[in-house]
C-alpha cells in the first residue's frame, strides 16, 4: 500500500474528508426527491447499513424545496446534485444542505458562479465538481478525438480554476468514467497537479455482479496508490448495495475496520447518558476489532401522536428542539433533540378509558402498573386503582408491549405555578388579573366572536341564552368597570351582549386568539393560582359546559370545537383536584367536537363546589368511576390494547432532566432496547440512566454497571460475544 495522498481537508458539518480523515462511503438515492417520505426512507435505510454521505438529485424546483424537510430528519451530510441551473444551488443552500455537487462551468455566466460561491462561502458548505467522461464538453470531445483521461483533467482543472478565480478553494473533485482504465489514468493525471480531496467513481458501472467487479478495480486501484478520500460504487440495485461493497472494498485494503455498528436514537437509553460520546467512545475502544458487531437502541411513536408542549398539543413530528414539554413529573422541559427513523413490523395500540387510543412501538416505556384480575361469572373481576394504590403500587416504567387489558396509567397533574398580579393593555391601562378578568375570560372562550373591517375586531359580541340574565348582567358590570358600555339586544331565545371597543378586541384576540377551533388560553393561565382558576372555570362551564343527569347517572361535561383548550381545561380540572377524562365525540356532517367529562362522586362534588352550585349530587346518583386522581397523577385503566402492522418513520424525543412526555392520558418514557425493527437484531445493547449502564447480549440484561465503566463492560462484551462466534465457526461439525 501506497502512503496516502496528501489533500486539503474540507468539513461537511461534523464530517471532516481529505487530510488525515478517514475514507468515507457515498451513495445516491433512487427516489424522486419531491417524495419526501420515500426518499428518507431509504437515506434511514442507507444510514444503517453504514452510509458516510448520501446524494440526492435536485433537477426542478420542486425538489429543491424538499432539502431543508429531508435534512432535519437525517443524520449524515446531504449534498445536492445541481446540473446547469444556479438558481437551484442557491435554493438548496437556503435549504441548509451539507455540500453543493455542481459544475461551475455549465450553470451559467461567472456572475452566477459568483452568486453560488458568496452564499456557498456565507454558509461555509463546500462543492463538489464532477466530471464525468460521457459528458465532456464539445471543444474537448474534438480536440482529443472523444472522451479521454487527458480531456477529463482538462475540464476539472477549468472548472477548479473558476472556484479558484472566486477565491473559494472548499472543493472536492472527481473524474468518473465507466472505463475502469481511463478512470484510474484520470485521478493519476490530475493528482499530480491539484491537492484537492478526490471522490472516487466508476460511473454506469452495471448490475451487481459487473459493477462490483468493475468498481473493486477502479477504486481498489486507486485507494492502494493512496489516491481517494471518498469513494461511491454506482450499481443498477438497490443503494443499500452500493453501501455494502464500497465498505467491502475499504475492509479489503484494510482502510475500514467494521466492528462497532451502532444503530440507535440519540435520544434512547434512558437518555442521562450521552449515547452520541458513548459511540465515539465505544467506536475509538473497538477501532481494531474486524467482527461484525451490532449495537442497537430503538423505540419510537407514529407521527400523528399528540404530545402536550407548554403552548398545547402537537403531533410528535411537528415538535422540534427548544420546545417545552410536559413530563411525567407535572414540569416542562426543553426538548434537546428529535430524532426519526425507520419502523417496520407492529405497534401497540392502547384504549385507556375516557381517552383517545394511542400508538407506540412495542419497546416504549410507558408509566404504568398492573391490576390483579380473578374469573367471575365469565368475566375478569378487577379491584378499584384506589384499593391497588392503597395497598402501594405505583407507576413504574414497563414496555408498552407488556400492557394489557386492566392495566392502568398514570398522566401527571401540572405542578407548575405562575402568578401575575395586573396586565398592561394598550388602550385600556393596567388591568388586574383578578375574577372578573377571569370570567371575562371565560365568557369570551365560551361565547364571544369578534368583528370588524378589515380584520380589526372593533366590536365583540357575547351570546347567551335568554334566560341566563345573571351572566349577561355579569359581564354587562364587568365591560363597564374597564370603562366600556356595552348594549344588549334580545330575539327570541338569545341574548347579546355587544361592546365596541377596539382595545378590547385587540386584548381578547391577542390572549386567547380568534375562531372556536383554534381559541386557547395563554400557557400562563393554566399554571395560575387556584383561586383564580375557580372564576375562569366556572365562567366556561356557564357558556360551554353541563352538568346533570344523563341516563339516570349525574355527570358533568365541558364541549369545544377547540381541541387546544380542551386540553387546558382538563388540566385545569386536574390542578383542581377533579378528575376528568378528555375525549372526543363526532356526528355527521359537523366537526369533532372535544369533551372534558367528570362522571366520578368526589370529582362531580369538588367541581359542584368551584362551580358555586348550592348542592352536590347526591348518593346513589353518580358512578364511582374507574379513575382516580392524587396530587401526582391522575390513573385511569386500560381498556383494551391491540398489535397493528405498521410501516413507516417513527419519531422520538429527547427531554431535559426527566426524559419523559405525555400524550393525554398517558406519560411516556425515552425508549429502551432490542425493541423491534433495527435492534431486534441487535449482539450487544447499551442503555444508560440515572448513573448506571445496561449492558445486553440478544436482548437480556447480562450486566448492570456503574456509568463510568460502560466502555469497560461494552469491550469485555464484544470480546466474549467475538470469541465466542469463532468459537462456533471452528468447531468440528458433528457427524
Amino acid at each position: 500500500m501506497t502512503p496516502r495522498r496528501k489533500t486539503r481537508q474540507i468539513q461537511l458539518g461534523a464530517l471532516k474528508v481529505g487530510g488525515d480523515a478517514p475514507i468515507t462511503v457515498q451513495s445516491m438515492t433512487k427516489t424522486d426527491t419531491r417524495d419526501v417520505e420515500a426518499t428518507l426512507l431509504q437515506i434511514w435505510s442507507l444510514e444503517a447499513a453504514g452510509c458516510d454521505i448520501v446524494r440526492v438529485a435536485v433537477p426542478v424546483k420542486e425538489a429543491a424545496e424538499k432539502l431543508g424537510e429531508i435534512r432535519k430528519q437525517i443524520r449524515i451530510p446531504l449534498v445536492a446534485d445541481i446540473h446547469f441551473n444556479y438558481k437551484l444551488a442557491l435554493m438548496a443552500l437556503d435549504q441548509g444542505v451539507d455540500w453543493l455537487r455542481l459544475n461551475p462551468g455549465n450553470i451559467g455566466g461567472k456572475q452566477f458562479v459568483m452568486e453560488v460561491v458568496r452564499l456557498a462561502q456565507a454558509r461555509k458548505i463546500p462543492i463538489r465538481i464532477g466530471v464525468n467522461a460521457g459528458s465532456l464538453e464539445k471543444d474537448l470531445l474534438a480536440k482529443y478525438g472523444g472522451p479521454t483521461a487527458q480531456g477529463m483533467v482538462e475540464s476539472a482543472l477549468r472548472h477548479i480554476r473558476i472556484l479558484e478565480d472566486c477565491g473559494y478553494p472548499e472543493m472536492k473533485v472527481s473524474l468518473k468514467a465507466s472505463d475502469p482504465a481511463m478512470m484510474i489514468d484520470a485521478y493519476r493525471r490530475l493528482a499530480e497537479q491539484v491537492e484537492y480531496a478526490f471522490h472516487l467513481g466508476v460511473t454506469e458501472a452495471g448490475t451487481p455482479t459487473v459493477g462490483t467487479i468493475k468498481s473493486a478495480v477502479g477504486l481498489g486501484t486507486l485507494l492502494a496508490e493512496g489516491i481517494g478520500d471518498t469513494i461511491r460504487v454506482s450499481l443498477a440495485a438497490d443503494p443499500v448495495e452500493e453501501v455494502r461493497v464500497g465498505i467491502e472494498i475499504l475492509k479489503a485494503l484494510g482502510l475500514r475496520k467494521q466492528g462497532l455498528t451502532f444503530v440507535a436514537c440519540p435520544s434512547c437509553g434512558r437518555a442521562d447518558v450521552d449515547l452520541v460520546k458513548l459511540a465515539r467512545d465505544a467506536e475509538e475502544r473497538l477501532k481494531g476489532v474486524t467482527a461484525e458487531v451490532h449495537v442497537a437502541v430503538m423505540g419510537c411513536l407514529p407521527p400523528g401522536e399528540q404530545v402536550l408542549t407548554k403552548h398545547g398539543p402537537a403531533p410528535i413530528e411537528a415538535v422540534e428542539e427548544g420546545a417545552e414539554i410536559l413530563t411525567h413529573e407535572g414540569s416542562f422541559r426543553k426538548v434537546l433533540w428529535t430524532t426519526t427513523h425507520h419502523h417496520q413490523g407492529e405497534l401497540v395500540e392502547v384504549h385507556p378509558t375516557g381517552f383517545a387510543p394511542f400508538r407506540l412501538t412495542p419497546n416504549h416505556p410507558v408509566w404504568a402498573f398492573p391490576r390483579p384480575s380473578r374469573r367471575k361469572g365469565g368475566r375478569d373481576k378487577r379491584p378499584h386503582i384506589l384499593k391497588v394504590l392503597n395497598k402501594g403500587d405505583a407507576p413504574r416504567w414497563i414496555k408498552a408491549g407488556e400492557l394489557g387489558p386492566g392495566w392502568v396509567l398514570a398522566h401527571p397533574v401540572l405542578q407548575e405555578k405562575e402568578d401575575r398580579a395586573a396586565l398592561t393593555v394598550e388602550g385600556l391601562g393596567v388591568i388586574a388579573v383578578d375574577e372578573d378578568v377571569m370570567t371575562l375570560s371565560g365568557y369570551y372562550l365560551a361565547e364571544g366572536t369578534l368583528s370588524g373591517k378589515g380584520g380589526k375586531p372593533y366590536q365583540q359580541f357575547f351570546y347567551f341564552h335568554g334566560r341566563e340574565d345573571a351572566y349577561v348582567e355579569r359581564l354587562s358590570s364587568i365591560l363597564i368597570g374597564m370603562g366600556i358600555r356595552p348594549s344588549i339586544r334580545r330575539r327570541r331565545r338569545t341574548a347579546e351582549v355587544i361592546s365596541h371597543s377596539l382595545a378590547l378586541g385587540r386584548f381578547l384576540e391577542g390572549l386567547f386568539g380568534r375562531g372556536a377551533e383554534t381559541k386557547c388560553l395563554p400557557e400562563w393561565m393554566v399554571r395560575l393560582p387556584y383561586d383564580k382558576q375557580r372564576p375562569l372555570l366556572r365562567a366556561l362551564w356557564e357558556g360551554d359546559g353541563y352538568l346533570g343527569r344523563v341516563r339516570g347517572y349525574w355527570r358533568a361535561t365541558y364541549s369545544t370545537s377547540s381541541w387546544s383548550l380542551a386540553v387546558q381545561v382538563h388540566q385545569i380540572l386536574l390542578r383542581l383536584g377533579i378528575a376528568a377524562f378528555l375525549h372526543h365525540r363526532d356526528q355527521p356532517d359537523r366537526k369533532r367536537n372535544w369533551v372534558v367529562s367528570v362522571t366520578s362522586k368526589e370529582a362531580l362534588a369538588r367541581l359542584s363546589h368551584v362551580l358555586g352550585l348550592r348542592a352536590a349530587p347526591g348518593p346513589g346518583h353518580s358512578r364511582n368511576g374507574q379513575v382516580v386522581l392524587d396530587e401526582r397523577a391522575l390513573y385511569v385503566g386500560v381498556r383494551d390494547v391491540r398489535r397493528v402492522p405498521y410501516t413507516g418513520h417513527v419519531h422520538n424525543l429527547e427531554v431535559e432532566g426527566a426524559h419523559s412526555f405525555c400524550l393525554p392520558g398517558a406519560a411516556l418514557h425515552n425508549c429502551e432496547v432490542n425493541g423491534p425493527g433495527e435492534a431486534r437484531a441487535a449482539d450487544i445493547g447499551v442503555a444508560g440512566g440515572k448513573g448506571i449502564g445496561l449492558i445486553f447480549r440478544k436482548g437480556e440484561v447480562v450486566r448492570k454497571v456503574p456509568e463510568s465503566q460502560i466502555i469497560d463492560a461494552l469491550w469485555e462484551e464484544v470480546e466474549r460475544f467475538i470469541a465466542e462466534k469463532q468459537a462456533q465457526q471452528t468447531a468440528p461439525a458433528e457427524d
